[in-house]
């Protein structure tokens, strides 16, 4: 597997299955580009006396020291948790330290630069969908009331005239006059970031979770033990492939198989043993099978069954009897001691349609092949009544 798609199995499992360290040094490495993108514009703000005309006096210094100690804060976190990032352990608190003075710092620059008609704003909703995807909502509640009382007072206090909206800068980023050189600048490095940022986080949790839905429509596909299709999924391809044969009247056969005297092997051997014979038996299905075209199914216990589309019944007869040897030919090995196991075989030609009737015409071959000594295979036409 290569190292790319290593580091994004591992940060889906962090989405998926959220730890303390691991989630919390994703978070710190998230943001700090962030911040980085305000110190560097802060800095070259500063540098520039065009620009440092547009801001409050004062006011643009203490932030940028605020967004610097921010940054070494989740720097130092992030150093705190790179060597513990596999650390299982729950730590309650580093959840919280991590998020709630980012989403306060966050929060604070989008007032001061005002939330309406800035991008701030969205790198704010950018970090909490960040926090949410990482964290789950339980750590994060105590930074969206924070926020929530931060954005509510500011509203409350320009309403009244303590603080005027955008209290950092001395005129609005948008007049309805073209942009001075210097916003021009700054709203498109702090949209763009904040834009890819959120793309990036969207697709990555979709693709996560589409990946993961396909995982689970494929166990509850799938026998857990042998890995072939279970008895539901076994059914619903029946059903399809009746469908077709009534309307094409091309052939197809039902295989049922199951181990013979398997309580024997399991009283005698252990239930390891008898799994590891419904695991070889579940690997000789699919190895004489078509691959996308015959459906090889465990159907409960040590009872399995074979699709087989397009399949008349002496094509089944080969097709079993080649199972049936390569059961026959393994070699099981337990406390030091050997020993074979065979299978019994009942197999049905469909007619007219009616898959329910071959099922049922298999299966009562495949008994009669145990009545007949076991280790056969008795095959027929399933004939309509």
């Amino acid at each position: 597997m290569s190292a790319h798609r290593r580091l994004l199995g591992w940060l889906e499992d962090q989405l998926l299955n959220p730890r303390s360290m691991s989630s919390s040094l994703l978070f710190c490495l998230g943001v700090l580009p962030f911040l980085l993108i305000f110190l560097g514009l802060h800095a070259l703000a500063l540098s520039r006396p065009d620009a440092r005309a547009l801001y409050h006096p004062g006011m643009l210094v203490a932030l940028q020291a605020v967004v610097g100690v921010l940054a070494l804060v989740l720097a130092g976190i992030a150093s705190y948790c790179w060597p513990r990032r596999r650390d299982e352990r729950a730590c309650r608190w580093l959840p919280q330290a991590t998020v709630t003075p980012t989403v306060m710092v966050l929060v604070g620059l989008g007032i001061a630069y005002g939330l309406k008609d800035t991008p701030v704003g969205l790198m704010v909703l950018v970090t909490l969908l960040l926090a949410r995807a990482l964290f789950g909502l339980q750590p994060l509640k105590p930074a969206l009331y924070i926020a929530a009382a931060m954005v509510l007072g500011a509203e409350a206090a320009q309403r009244v005239g303590l603080m005027a909206y955008a209290p950092l800068i001395l005129a609005p980023v948008y007049d309805g006059t073209p942009m001075a050189p210097w916003w021009a600048l700054w709203t498109r490095a702090v949209f763009d970031a904040s834009m890819v940022s959120c793309a990036a986080v969207v697709f990555f949790m979709f693709g996560a979770l589409a990946r993961r839905r396909r995982e689970l429509e494929h166990l509850v596909r799938t026998d857990m033990l042998t890995g072939l299709a279970n008895r539901r999924t076994f059914m619903s391809q029946l059903e399809i492939e009746s469908h077709r044969h009534a309307r094409t009247k091309r052939p197809f056969c039902l295989v049922m198989c199951d181990i013979d005297h398997f309580k024997k092997i399991n009283d005698t051997w252990g239930h390891p043993a008898g799994d590891a014979v419904l695991v070889e038996l579940g690997r000789v299905l699919r190895s004489t099978t078509r691959r996308q075209i015959d459906t090889a199914a465990r159907i409960g216990g040590e009872e399995f069954a074979v699709l087989l589309p397009e399949t008349d019944l002496v094509q089944a007869q080969h097709v079993a009897s080649m199972m049936s040897q390569g059961v026959r030919s393994q070699i099981f090995e337990f406390d030091g001691q050997q020993f074979h196991v065979t299978q019994s075989v009942g197999i049905a030609e469909a007619d007219g349609g009616d898959g329910d009737g071959a099922f049922r015409v298999a299966d009562d071959n495949l008994y009669e092949a145990k009545r007949a000594g076991r280790d056969r295979i008795v095959a027929s036409l399933a004939r309509q009544a």
